[in-house]
């Protein structure tokens, strides 16, 4: 006979926050307004340029809507004059997320565009605020974009149910982790709540600075009234964003947090899940269920991250072919080399597939292992912190560190000897090393969809061992060059100045030239 069991106090507190704000949406629902119609005019160009411009950026999925709208306002907001913001702007900007098909048409009520306006016009006000008060424009402008952005997104797409799981998150670390294995030293005492905040923001939701500064302006209600301690603010989450604290504290909510994970989807697909929480017996099947549709979901991920992957380093790699490769062969020997250009454009997409085919999803034991962590998170005594991982501080011996870096020397010291062999001249040589490590950084990036539902991690063989070892040095090098590649994106910047801004104009004029000989019709 199974024995029903009650919700902790942040498991009741979840489930009536929950239920509150379900009801809320579904009253909303119910009242009658005039929805925003966008006319199907140059929907399938803008729909497939934005896959096409996705692809070059390599974004996780749920920031698409957040850049493009940040894109939007690159085009459309002037930060070298001060010009007077009117309302079509925002109307636009609705108009062009719906052809390119990251909202629903008639789903956004008119009344948004006024709104809308409202926050262009708060945000770029506070551009020029923020410039006069002496800070550089370069991070002022970031800054307003982080904002505009991130709060426009939110205006158009409810995140209560979002904010909900996110306290949730919070109070379960703060209530089970030890501060003192994480703070370093004294000072970073002061801050460690807000380090826990965004380190909970930017391992369960994968966040970026930018939805991490909105929602902690908005936690912390900070006002811009006074410019200064407004940009004293911001400057302190930049600070915070990037800390070892928050970093620490990040890496031990990634390793352990998948029952978190896999409740937060729980919490976002499940209308009823407020009453499944107030059923211990129903919950645990209804929960059991969702890993197993987890598990199938990762497999999913993999497949369709295998083809982003692979599309990405098509793109970049032909068009560096293109620009670099064949230049420089046609220069220094007259003629291109065939073998070096294929091997380049081949090896790291065949690389990628092998790595994919590599992955395993997690078995029985690390099932039984999440069920255990979400009974003792929402049923159990939360201050038995002996239920839970904990972080280790680890000390290991100054041999490994030049184990490591030796490790370094052999594995590229290798692959340059063979690249020699194959008659590699230096500028094939660095591209291979770049794309080579590229596709090992992305391999290692798909395979964090399977180490996000590991609570129990599988011990590696002599094979994986291995492979780690000949694989880590070429991870640690696409790392540094992905976020090189991030700051100075050659190919989204040529999709932005040569396609996108000539693209969106064309399809404006086209709209409104339909919109014009449509209003001809009617005065017939």
């Amino acid at each position: 006979m199974t024995t029903h069991k009650q919700l902790g106090a942040n498991g009741h507190q979840l489930s009536i926050q929950i239920a509150a704000a379900r009801a809320a949406q579904a009253k909303e629902k119910d009242i009658a307004v005039q929805r925003i119609n966008v006319a199907g005019v140059g929907r399938e160009v803008s729909s497939a340029y934005e896959q096409l411009r996705n692809a070059a950026e390599y974004l996780q999925e749920h920031l698409l809507i957040q850049n493009a709208i940040r894109r939007f306002f690159v085009r459309n907001l002037s930060f070298q004059n001060n010009t007077v913001i009117s309302k079509p702007i925002a109307e636009e900007l609705i108009i062009e997320l719906i052809q390119a098909g990251y909202i629903e048409n008639d789903t956004q009520p008119v009344e948004i565009i006024e709104k809308l306006g409202n926050i262009v016009q708060k945000h770029y006000g506070n551009y020029w605020r923020l410039k006069d008060s002496g800070i550089k424009a370069s991070l002022a402008q970031k800054w307003t974009l982080d904002l505009l952005s991130v709060e426009s997104e939110k205006l158009i797409i409810d995140d209560t149910i979002q904010s909900i799981y996110i306290r949730f998150a919070y109070q379960h670390y703060q209530s089970i982790l030890k501060k003192n294995l994480f703070i370093a030293d004294k000072s970073e005492t002061a801050n460690y709540e807000a380090s826990l905040y965004v380190a909970v923001y930017k391992s369960l939701l994968k966040s970026d600075i930018a939805s991490v500064r909105f929602d902690m302006q908005r936690l912390y209600n900070i006002s811009d009234v006074n410019i200064i301690e407004y940009l004293s603010f911001h400057q302190n989450i930049d600070s915070i964003f990037e800390s070892e604290l928050t970093e620490k504290l990040t890496r031990h909510i990634n390793k352990f947090g998948a029952p978190l994970r896999i409740l937060k989807n729980m919490v976002e697909e499940n209308d009823d899940l407020s009453d499944l929480l107030t059923n211990s017996d129903r919950f645990h099947t209804a929960f059991s269920d969702q890993i197993q549709k987890e598990y199938k979901e990762a497999n999913k991920k993999l497949n369709s991250g295998l083809i982003k992957s692979i599309i990405f380093l098509i793109i970049t790699k032909s068009l560096i072919g293109v620009g670099v490769e064949v230049p420089y062969d046609m220069v220094t020997i007259g003629y291109i080399l065939c073998t070096p250009l294929i091997i380049n454009l081949l090896a790291p997409v065949v690389y990628m597939a092998v790595l994919r085919f590599g992955l395993k999803l997690p078995g029985t034991a690390n099932t039984k292992a999440i069920k255990l962590y979400a009974d003792n998170m929402l049923y159990g005594d939360q201050s038995q912190i002996n239920l839970y991982p904990t972080s280790k501080k680890t000390k290991y011996p100054v041999g490994f560190k030049v184990a490591f870096i030796v490790m370094f020397l052999l594995v590229f010291g290798l692959v340059t000897n063979i690249l020699m062999r194959l008659q590699f001249n230096i500028v094939q040589g660095a591209i291979f090393f770049i794309f080579f490590a590229t596709a090992s950084f992305l391999g290692f990036r798909l395979s964090g969809f399977v180490r996000e539902l590991e609570l129990v991690t599988a011990k590696s063989g002599l094979i994986m061992t291995l492979r780690d070892f000949l694989y880590m040095p070429f991870i640690l090098l696409g790392q540094w060059v992905s976020e090189k590649y991030k700051k100075v994106n050659i190919v989204a910047l040529a999709l932005d100045t040569i396609i996108e801004l000539p693209l969106k104009t064309v399809l404006r004029l086209i709209r409104q030239w339909a919109e014009f000989i449509n209003e001809k019709k009617d005065e017939i």
